[in-house]
Order: structure tokens, then C-alpha cells, then sequence
């Protein structure tokens, strides 16, 4: 679904309702929900209406959906299991497209109302209600004290296909292969589409699988797979719609006031349509895309593939039309994309007027600007595509993008910019220094000789009487070598001491003992957090372990070795910029600056530590804030 489709999902569904058809007397309205502190009114509200959208046959439990669009043009999913026996409907509301597995919840769901167990629904609800698993992994929920388990498979990012997609499944089997080709045809041209059944369990299902038969595009206009009474209006707006009609509803639709609509009767397997469509397309496509659906034993993803090819066939050149200049945001050229297909020139640029297609190019440059790339079964198509025309489109996009990836790292700012959040304070500090006073080293030393306690003076925060130890380049203190741990001794930064004698002045030749910091190739030192109960290593932070989320531009699916680079995929796994590592360290190398050679304090508690710890110091060299 694309756009259409929330990001970021939090619960595996938001809320469960039990819903009653009401009578003569009262309208539809929702008996119990889960969970009680859900609160979206206007969801709420709707909910009632779209679950029972007309008058329901008392005959067998089915299954169906609908959809609900917020304020931002996102689809909620609503799933529905009507009991006639019952008379009533249980509603799972969720931001996921998973049919299958949504309808299987719902029967678990009734299993366990209808069994002497009713009273573990609540817990069992509240264990399914959790982050949702990811694509092609296993849920799995163990309720009724253990003895019961749900489990089922997450849809992955393969096509639909037959008979697992039970909405594919219900659409094949219903329509013949004119109707088909000639709906996906309507819906390219964004007509106004009307598609009527009496069950809604067969409606929504081809509502939702026409839809589908779009990818990678999908519909950007208005779409209600089960049209309720009260919103029959819908089917006089003026613009392009996607609705499912249930035949009692569209019985009461005066045919001459809704104007030049595509309409699919299911029961009859029949289309109606004012245009020809199919006649605006290659006829070698049409002829095509029509004998692969022809085949009624096709299981699998036969025909979701052949709906995919046929796409690739007109649209799958817009990768020669995209624009990457080093330096630039990579844009698409619609001229350019009209030139790819010679033969069907009419039909691009009314596409590209779509909103359907405007939105898919949004998308695609959206992955490419931003690193993350794009690898699904529309760019493995178009690539066989390319190889059969030989025209070798996909290998130019992807020697394009490396050169345009190998620039923007060249600029380095991502780097910076993770030195600059993310670095030890003691390296920021150096590298901020290098930057603004160049060469001049006394200047840099000056600076932290100003942070030095003056002679006859101590800070108010630090017990002077105790031999205590701080990282170089850090104003805050991060151990102490205080023998006693209890919290007695240890007193607050911003607690007063009493008065005390000054400490001596310290014979101090600040530029010898920094020049020795700088050289020395020979002592590595340790330091621990006070107050805890064992020692942890402190390091300088490698820049690769960096989360890539700080990035300027997140170029991590990247692999480090640019030949290898492929724009059409996307990885997980992490790697090391090596590169930018070594520039960083030529960069403080320059000033004299080699961080790498030392690090911060690190002493054992008790006095053996400390003369361990003190031998290692040189003559002369004394330790400071």
C-alpha cells in the first residue's frame, strides 16, 4: 500500500470491539471494546456504521473489511467477523494490511468467547497486544494457562498469492480474465470505479484486491471497500473514487446522477465502462498480461506477477528518466521517462499527470536522496526487463549512484557531524580547538592552562586532602581513588567544605608536560565511574559504532568498497567507514595530535593501586583537572 501504509506501528492491533446491529429503533453501536481507555472518538463513532453498512444475511459467519483514513491520509484496517448466530460482529482495528492473519485472530477470538474458558479473553487480548513481529517471522500467544496456543506466519514482502492471499484468492475465483484486465486498466486511468456484491465478504475482498493489483503504485483517491447507506453520496463526487458497493445499497442509486462511473457487478462478472481503456495500451501487453490470467489453476503468485510484468512493461523505464548530478538531489525528468517507450507515448504522459504515478516517484526518490535504496520484486522485474531489451538501464542507474554516493561521502559531513554529538568530550574538545586555532599550540595549551586551579586556591567541589584523579580535557570528575567507599566520604559536587590550609605551589612547567602527553607511545591508562561496584573499561568512542541515525545523509547500506555498491538494495548490516576514520586521525595528526595513544585514568581502589598507578607517571609529570 505504500504511502498509504503507517511507518512506525506500536501495537500488533490498537483496539478490539464487539459490535451489535442494532434494531428499528436504535442504530448500530459498540457492546464492549478492549482496551476500555481507547479514546479516538471519531473512530469510535464510525466504526458502528461501516461494520454493518446494510442489512446482513442470517445464514453463515464471514469475514470482511473496510478501511478508516485520518487527517494525515493513512489507512487504519478494520476487520470484521459477523456470527450469525450471535447476531453480532467482533472488530479488530489495526495500521497493518494482514488479512489472513487478522481474520484467523478473530476466529481464535470467537473460539474462546463460545468456550466455558470466556474469562481469559481479556488476558489473551492483552497477550496479542504487542509490538508486531517482524515480516515472515512466527507470532506466537500462549493463553488459557498455557494449555492453548495461537500462532501464525507475518506476511513477508513477497506477492500476493493463491490460495494464502485469501482477498487474491476470492477475486480470481469471482471474475474472468476481460473484467480483470479491463478494471486494472480503469484504476491506471484513475477513473471512477464502483464495484458491487451482495456478500460483503466478497466485496471488500475485491475491493481490496484490485487495489492490490497496482503495486508498486496504489490508489491515492478515495477508497471505501464497503460503502455504508448513510454515505451513498459518495458515488456523485466528481473525483476518481474506489469504492465497494453492497447490492442492496446500489439498488437505491438512480444510475443517471452518478454520471460516467466504472462499474464491476461480481455476481455476474460483469464490467461496465463509458471508456476503452484497454484500447489505450499496447495490444501485444493486453494480449499478454490476458493469457497468463487466463489459466484458472494458477496457484502461487502467477497472478500477481503478471499484473507486476505488465507494469514493468509501461512504466518500468522511469529509471532511465531519473537525474543524478554529483552535488545535487537526484530528480526525475518526465521528458525523458515519455522517450523510454516509443509505442505508447500517449498513455505516459497521461500517467504522468496520475496521482497513483506521481506518488510512486515521490517515493522512489525519497529512498535514493536519503541512501536507503529500494530492492523489491517491481525493480527485479525491470531489471529481467532491461536484460531481455538489452538496453542495460539498471546497470547505468547503478553507476550513476555510486559516483553521486562517492561525492557525498568525499564532503564528509556526516562525519563531523557524528564528531560533534557523539565524540568523547576530551577529543570534541581537541578537535574544536585544531578548527579554530589552527597551529598555534601555545594558544590551545594556554586555553587549558586557564582551566588549571590557580596557585594558593582550590575549587570549591574538590577535597583537596584526597589524592583524587580526573580525565585530562574534562572539568568533571569521573573516579576516585579514595580507599573508603561508604557514602559518608563521598560528598556531593555541590556540597561546601569547610576551610582549609591552601596546598603548596606546585613547580609546574605546563608546555614540557603537555609535549610529553602528545608523545608518549608507551602508557595507556584506565579510569572507572565512582560508586560503582566494579571496574568498566573507558575508550575513546569509535565513530563507526556511531548510530548511522546521526548522519547527515544516511549512506550505511552502503558498502564501504563503492564498486560493490548497489542503489537498487537495501542492508541491515553495519559497517565500518574506515576511510573516514583515517581522515579524521591525519586531520588531529596534523596539529601534532594523537588521541589514540593515550586515554583516561583507571586505579584499583586502595593504596597498592596507587603506587602501582604512580610509578608509571615519569619524573616531574603531575596530574591536574
Amino acid at each position: 500500500m505504500g504511502s498509504r501504509v503507517r511507518d512506525t506501528v506500536r501495537f500488533l492491533f490498537e483496539l478490539f470491539c464487539e459490535v451489535s446491529p442494532g434494531d428499528h429503533l436504535r442504530e448500530p453501536y459498540v457492546i464492549r471494546k478492549y482496551p476500555e481507555t481507547y479514546k479516538n472518538e471519531e473512530e469510535l463513532k464510525n466504526i458502528p456504521k461501516f461494520t454493518f453498512p446494510c442489512q446482513l444475511e442470517n445464514s453463515f459467519a464471514q469475514h470482511y473489511s473496510f478501511v478508516l483514513t485520518s487527517e494525515d491520509s493513512k489507512y487504519t484496517f478494520c476487520f470484521c467477523r459477523y456470527d450469525p448466530k450471535a447476531n453480532t460482529a467482533l472488530v479488530l482495528l489495526s495500521h497493518l494490511p494482514w488479512h489472513d492473519i487478522f481474520y484467523k485472530l478473530l476466529n481464535c477470538i470467537a473460539n474462546l468467547i463460545n468456550s466455558p474458558e470466556r474469562g481469559e479473553l481479556a488476558s489473551f487480548l492483552e497477550a496479542c497486544r504487542i509490538r508486531p513481529p517482524m515480516p515472515g517471522h512466527t507470532l506466537k500467544v500462549t493463553y488459557n494457562a498455557g494449555h492453548s496456543v495461537f500462532t501464525c506466519q507475518c506476511p513477508d514482502s513477497k506477492l500476493p498469492s493463491i490460495p494464502e492471499n485469501c482477498n487474491l484468492t476470492e477475486y480470481f475465483s469471482a471474475m474472468d480474465t476481460k473484467c480483470m484486465a479491463g478494471l486494472w486498466a480503469a484504476l491506471l486511468h484513475e477513473r471512477r470505479v464502483a464495484i458491487v456484491a451482495s456478500k460483503p465478504s466478497r466485496l471488500s475482498a475485491c475491493v481490496q484486491a484490485a487495489n492490490a493489483t497496482l503495486f508498486p503504485m496504489s490508489w491515492q483517491h478515495i477508497f471505501i471497500p464497503i460503502l455504508p447507506k448513510h454515505l451513498v453520496d459518495y458515488l456523485l463526487a466528481p473525483m476518481p473514487f474506489l469504492i465497494g458497493v453492497p447490492r442492496s445499497v446500489m439498488e437505491n442509486v438512480r444510475m443517471s446522477e452518478i454520471g460516467d462511473v466504472v462499474i464491476l457487478d461480481v455476481d455476474a462478472n460483469e464490467l461496465k465502462s463509458p471508456f476503452n481503456d484497454l484500447d489505450g495500451l499496447p495490444s501485444d501487453l493486453v494480449a499478454s498480461l490476458k493469457k497468463a490470467l487466463s489459466d484458472k489453476n494458477a496457484l502461487g503468485d502467477a497472478v500477481s506477477r503478471a499484473f507486476l510484468r505488465a507494469l514493468v512493461s509501461l512504466i518500468g523505464g522511469y529509471r532511465d528518466a531519473i537525474k543524478i548530478e554529483n552535488g545535487q538531489l537526484i530528480t526525475f525528468n518526465p521528458e525523458a521517462f515519455i522517450r523510454t517507450r516509443k509505442n505508447m507515448q500517449p498513455f505516459l504522459t497521461k500517467i504522468l499527470q496520475s496521482q497513483i504515478f506521481r506518488q510512486f516517484i515521490d517515493e522512489r526518490l525519497d529512498l535514493l536522496n536519503s541512501g536507503r535504496g529500494f530492492n523489491d520484486e517491481f525493480e527485479v522485474e525491470c531489471n529481467n526487463y532491461a536484460d531481455k531489451l538489452n538496453t542495460g538501464s539498471g546497470q547505468k542507474l547503478k553507476q550513476q549512484y555510486r559516483d553521486w554516493a562517492k561525492t557525498v561521502k568525499k564532503e564528509g559531513g556526516a562525519f563531523f557531524k557524528t564528531v560533534k554529538d557523539k565524540a568523547n568530550p576530551a577529543v570534541q574538545s581537541a578537535v574544536k580547538t585544531v578548527r579554530q586555532g589552527g597551529k598555534n599550540m601555545k594558544s590551545a595549551v594556554k586555553g587549558l592552562k586557564n582551566k588549571m586551579p590557580k596557585t594558593g586556591s582550590r575549587p570549591s567541589s574538590i577535597n583537596t586532602t584526597d589524592d583524587s584523579r580526573f580525565s585530562c580535557g574534562s572539568a568533571t570528575p569521573v573516579s576516585s581513588d579514595s580507599s573508603d567507599s561508604s557514602p559518608s566520604n563521598k560528598l556531593p559536587i555541590s556540597r561546601p567544605l569547610p576551610p582549609r590550609e591552601p596546598p603548596p605551589a606546585l613547580p609546574l612547567d605546563l608546555l614540557t608536560e603537555m609535549e610529553f602527553l602528545f608523545d608518549s607511545k608507551k602508557t595507556q591508562r584506565r579510569d572507572s565511574f565512582p560508586n560503582s561496584s566494579h571496574n568498566s573499561d573507558i575508550s575513546l568512542p569509535d565513530k563507526a559504532s556511531c548510530g548511522s541515525d546521526s548522519d547527515l545523509i544516511k549512506l550505511d547500506d552502503s558498502p564501504t568498497n563503492l564498486e560493490d555498491f548497489d542503489p537498487l538494495k537495501c542492508r541491515d548490516k553495519n559497517q565500518k567507514v574506515e576511510q573516514i576514520k583515517s581522515t579524521d586521525s591525519a586531520l588531529l595528526h596534523e596539529y601534532g595530535l594523537d588521541f589514540s595513544q593515550f586515554g583516561l585514568l583507571d586505579y584499583s581502589e586502595g593504596s597498592s593501586g596507587r603506587q602501582d598507578s604512580n610509578s608509571s607517571v615519569p619524573k616531574g609529570w603531575t596530574t591536574f583537572n
